[in-house]
């Protein structure tokens, strides 16, 4: 369990840091068309695969009591920290902010939303499966959320941004099952065999990265390549971090991997912080290379300094990152 832990952190670890190499391409204007690619495709499905892994493994929902309480300690962990930053950054004019954000979500920080709307609807799933001790019940209520946001999507729905959450779901739903039935997985899909198809996957993924664009989204038919490709990449990762021995680089990827939320909420904000020119560099040159690395550190050593404050002070530690008690050890969440 401590290593299956602290690989999971591990793997979060790693995803944080291409979110933020990533946001140091977006936000400086030098995406390029592979190694974006590759960040784009795994760096949120992997959270996404991972919160419904974790959802799968852990304890489920046994009455209307327990339901009520999970559900007020997400709301606190993902809406607290979604609303409170959406008013420290438009102070001015926080109304037209908030109507903005509600029908596009990745004005804000679109990702605890999304994963607070996964979370209910799980919850909400599992209480009824409770109720009737049946798992039919868990996936009949979960598929008839799925399929309301996919209507939601098709008939062109803005509010809590179906476009957004359609992307993400099946990495959720997946994992959630895969978390639910180790057993089943692990019987008729070994460690030996998830080696073998995990190369496959990486050589797969790396076509896709260079033969096609998994960035823009044009139909549906090339968000299935896209998530195709997400999925390739993301198993390809997770089983070579699962065989990573434990070691000095691992543990450090670990526990920065309990730091996501706090990284997540602030570090895009100072993404060009050493650019405030707006100048254009080509990213594959040496002083875009340069540039790109002076950049990504800029943001680490003030993102991590502001996190340190913020953990001091327990009125802001509690509005911006939704959280109580002062970081003390590792712990795995979902976020």
């Amino acid at each position: 369990m401590k290593e299956r832990n602290e690989s999971l952190d591990c793997l979060k670890g790693i995803a944080i840091l291409l979110v933020m190499f990533g946001h140091v391409q977006v936000h400086n204007h030098m995406t390029d068309p592979y190694l974006y690619d590759v960040i784009k495709s795994i760096q949120m499905p992997m959270f996404f695969l991972i919160s419904g892994y974790l959802a799968g493994t852990g304890k489920k929902i046994a009455n209307l009591e327990q339901y009520r309480k999970k559900i007020g300690r997400r709301t606190v962990s993902y809406l607290f920290p979604f609303f409170s930053w959406l008013v420290v950054q438009h102070m001015a004019y926080v109304p037209q902010a908030l109507h903005t954000v509600l029908f596009q979500l990745d004005y804000g920080l679109w990702f605890l939303m999304a994963l607070f709307l996964f979370t209910v609807l799980c919850y909400t799933a599992q209480l009824l499966e409770a109720v009737t001790e049946k798992e039919i019940a868990f996936w009949a209520v979960w598929l008839t959320g799925c399929c309301v946001i996919l209507v939601s999507y098709l008939a062109g729905v803005t509010f809590l941004s179906p476009s957004i959450l359609i992307i993400y779901l099946p990495y959720y739903t997946v994992a959630y099952f895969v978390g639910r039935h180790r057993e089943f997985v692990e019987t008729y899909a070994p460690a030996s065999m998830q080696r073998w198809i995990a190369g496959l996957c990486a050589v797969v993924f790396l076509v896709m990265v260079v033969m096609l664009d998994l960035v823009t989204v044009t139909g549906i038919g090339m968000l299935g390549v896209q998530t195709a490709a997400s999925f390739l990449g993301c198993f390809w990762l997770i089983r070579m971090v699962l065989d990573w021995k434990a070691g000095e680089l691992k543990r450090k990827l670990s526990k920065l991997g309990t730091y996501t939320l706090e990284i997540y909420v602030i570090h895009y904000q100072f993404a060009t912080v050493l650019n405030p020119d707006k100048t254009a560099y080509a990213f594959w040159s040496v002083e875009g290379l340069l540039y790109a690395a002076a950049a990504f550190v800029a943001m680490s050593v003030i993102t991590a300094a502001l996190i340190y404050i913020i953990d001091c002070v327990k009125p802001l530690r509690f509005l911006l990152f939704g959280k109580s008690e002062k970081r003390s050890g590792m712990e795995n969440r979902s976020t």
